[in-house]
C-alpha cells in the first residue's frame, strides 16, 4: 500500500497529512473524528488505492498537525483546511467525514459550494439546540495531566467506552492520539456541540451519502437526518461502531466507492 506522508504550510502552522496518490479524477478529502487522526483512514484508503487521490489531513490539535493559537472553532477548521489543501493544488475535492471529520465537511459544502462536489458523512453530527447543549454538559470532560500519570488510566477507559468491541490494538492507538492531543483534546467537542448543524446542512447543495454504524454513539440522531434529506443517499452499517473506519473498513470502502463512482463525469 503506498500511503505516503506530508506537511503542508497554512498561515497558522503546518497541517500533516497521508496521500494515496494513485487514481485519478476529483480527489477525495477525508477528515477524521476526535481525538483520532488521519491514520484511522489507512484500511480505507488501502482498500480504495489506484481509484482515487485521496489525501487524509490531520485537524489542527491532533495528530502531527500544529496546535491551534487558542480554541478553535469549526469554522476555524475548516478555513486551515480548505488553506491546506488549496495549498496542495486541491481546489475541487469530495469530502468523507467521521464524525468531527463529517461536521467539517458538511460547513465546508455550505462554506465553500464551488470547492465541494460532493460529501460522504459517517456518524453525522445531526443535533438540535438542546441536543448539542445536553452533548456540551456531559461530553466534554477534558484531560488533567497529573504527577501520576492517572490520566492515562481515564484516557483508556475513554477510548474503551466510546466501542467496547474493538481491538487493544485499536484502543491503543486512539489512547496515544488522544494523549498527543492532550489538555485541548476536548476543544473539538465544543467547537462541534456549538456548530448548528440544522442551518449547516440546508446550505449543502451537492450530493450527499450518509452513513452511520447501528453501534455508533451517533446512530439514535441517524434516522432525523436521514428524514431531513431523503434526497441523499443513506445506509445503516449493521454490527459497525464508533470505529467503523477501522473495524468496518471494507464496507465503508464500497459504500464510497459505488457513491463517487455516480459523481464521476459521464
Amino acid at each position: 500500500m503506498a500511503i505516503k506522508k506530508g506537511y503542508v504550510d497554512t498561515r497558522d502552522g503546518q497541517i500533516h497529512f497521508r496521500t494515496a496518490e494513485g487514481g485519478s479524477g476529483t480527489p477525495v478529502a477525508m477528515f477524521h473524528q476526535t481525538a483520532s487522526s488521519s491514520q484511522s483512514y489507512e484500511k480505507i484508503m488501502g482498500r480504495l488505492e489506484g481509484k482515487y487521490r485521496m489525501y487524509a489531513l490531520d485537524t489542527p490539535g491532533f495528530g502531527q498537525s500544529f496546535f491551534p493559537p487558542e480554541a478553535a472553532t469549526t469554522p476555524y477548521y475548516v478555513s486551515i483546511l480548505l488553506e491546506a489543501l488549496s495549498n496542495l493544488g486541491i481546489q475541487e475535492f469530495h469530502a468523507v467525514g467521521h464524525h468531527t471529520g463529517a461536521a467539517i465537511a458538511v460547513e465546508m459544502a455550505a462554506v465553500a459550494p464551488e470547492r465541494v462536489k460532493s460529501i460522504v458523512l459517517e456518524g453525522p453530527v445531526w443535533l438540535s439546540q438542546e441536543e448539542r447543549q445536553h452533548w456540551l454538559d456531559t461530553a466534554i470532560d477534558p484531560m488533567v495531566i497529573q504527577p501520576d500519570g492517572s490520566h492515562l488510566a481515564k484516557i483508556w477507559d475513554r477510548v474503551v467506552g466510546l466501542d467496547p468491541n474493538h481491538p487493544a490494538d485499536l484502543c491503543h492507538r486512539e489512547a496515544l492520539d488522544t494523549l498527543r492531543a492532550g489538555e485541548r483534546w476536548h476543544e473539538a467537542y465544543i467547537a462541534v456541540f456549538n456548530q448548528d448543524s440544522y442551518e449547516l446542512f440546508s446550505k449543502v447543495t451537492c450530493p450527499m451519502l450518509l452513513l452511520c454504524g447501528e453501534e455508533d454513539v451517533l446512530f439514535p440522531y441517524f434516522k432525523p437526518v436521514c428524514d431531513a434529506y431523503p434526497e441523499a443517499q443513506s445506509s445503516v452499517l449493521p454490527g459497525c461502531g464508533t470505529y467503523a473506519p477501522d473495524n468496518c473498513a471494507d464496507r465503508l470502502a464500497e459504500e464510497i466507492d459505488e457513491f463517487l463512482n455516480e459523481q464521476a463525469p459521464a
